[in-house]
């Protein structure tokens, strides 16, 4: 029933255009991250320890839902939910945006 309720909240974002901009932000994040890791590394930057494993989730849950993976389970449901990702997604672009403009 929980599950039910949870796939009807995702069923927007698991539509073509929405998953193809969530590969792409999760494809450009991932590629910031391994090209300039000290933008978010907790000792080069101001930001601290829980950032760099937040924003690699949110590539890693950007990449299941841009590619069309479904979870069977609820709590990888809930886990990896597109809702909770795009705003990571966006943020860690905002964050590391000075790696793709210079």
């Amino acid at each position: 029933m929980k599950s039910d309720r949870l796939a009807m909240l995702t069923a927007p974002l698991e539509r073509q255009p929405w998953q193809g901009l969530m590969l792409l932000a999760a494809a450009l994040l991932a590629v910031a991250i391994l090209q300039a890791p000290n933008l978010i590394a907790a000792n080069t930057s101001e930001h601290g320890h829980w950032l760099a494993p937040w924003l690699m989730w949110a590539v890693c849950c950007g990449v299941l839902n841009g590619l069309g993976f479904h979870l069977k389970s609820l709590p990888g449901r809930v886990l990896f939910n597109p809702w909770l990702a795009w705003p990571s997604l966006l943020y860690g672009l905002w964050l590391t945006h000075s790696y793709f403009l210079s």
